[in-house]
């Protein structure tokens, strides 16, 4: 069974797209010109345009009209930064991630099955973005019951039974080349694949599991969280705020590897 392709996608080819999103690729040294751009232009209020000043960088909040997006664009590869007008429907769909729950890698593919217990393999090649940052869990602070993926089975999910508490954890989004977007949470994961390498610390398992991730697809663009944690750099470097800081984060890097690639 393969993947399934989101429906948003899977139109691509059918309709041209009318709305359309500005992505800055650089750091204003200084706020004021391009917060102007932003109220002229763009047409944010102030307070938003003062807010997206900081954020970046990244997309610019909001669909614009095609021709609109590419004037706001100009506007601010005017004033020095980097900046370009693409299709909303590039930006990836990362609030319809397919959630994973066993992952098995193989010899030029990954074996994976959801949580709703749907089986699908993915190439290594189709993998084209791996990102992973340290969120808020979203993981039940209750006794579960043990998955119905060990059912049957010697092997039994790291956390079957346990008391998992609300905390931070490891999450990841690997983004394929269909449009479709994988969801992997540290503490809801089945780790079986790692055999006499998994450990008691679903975290350890977890970084296993993407280091053998980023082995298998070499050519995916591996984000610089994902390289912080795996290299076990500063926390700063692959912590986020909120689910939301994540998205945004993996949707600009989605769209930056797609910007590099042009330019070679």
């Amino acid at each position: 069974m393969s993947v399934p392709t989101n429906e948003t996608n899977s139109e691509k080819t059918e309709t041209a797209p009318t709305d359309h999103r500005v992505v800055v690729f650089g750091v204003p040294d200084e706020n004021t010109p391009l917060k102007n751009v932003l109220i002229d232009v763009a047409g944010m209020d102030a307070a938003t345009a003062q807010v997206t000043t900081r954020s970046l960088p990244g997309l610019l909040p909001g669909a614009l009209s095609q021709h609109q997006a590419a004037s706001v664009a100009a506007s601010i590869r005017e004033i020095g930064l980097s900046a370009v007008a693409v299709p909303a429907l590039e930006v990836p769909n990362l609030s319809q991630a397919t959630q994973i729950h066993h992952v098995r890698v193989g010899d030029g593919s990954v074996e994976i099955i959801d949580t709703s217990d749907q089986h699908y393999s993915v190439a290594s090649e189709s993998i084209q973005v791996i990102s992973v940052g340290v969120v808020p869990s979203t993981a039940p602070g209750h006794r579960r019951p043990a998955s119905s993926l060990a059912m049957g089975s010697s092997h039994h999910s790291w956390n079957d039974g346990a008391h998992v508490p609300p905390r931070k954890r490891p999450e990841a989004f690997i983004v394929l080349s269909t449009g479709s977007v994988l969801l992997l949470a540290s503490d809801e994961m089945n780790y079986e694949y790692l055999g006499n390498r998994k450990s008691t610390s679903s975290n350890a398992n977890f970084a296993r599991l993407i280091s053998d991730l980023t082995e298998l697809a070499e050519s995916a663009w591996v984000t610089p969280s994902t390289r912080a944690l795996l290299d076990r750099g500063p926390v700063r470097h692959f912590e986020f705020r909120s689910r939301d800081d994540f998205r945004g984060y993996t949707e600009f890097q989605t769209l930056l590897r797609g910007q590099l690639g042009q330019q070679r």
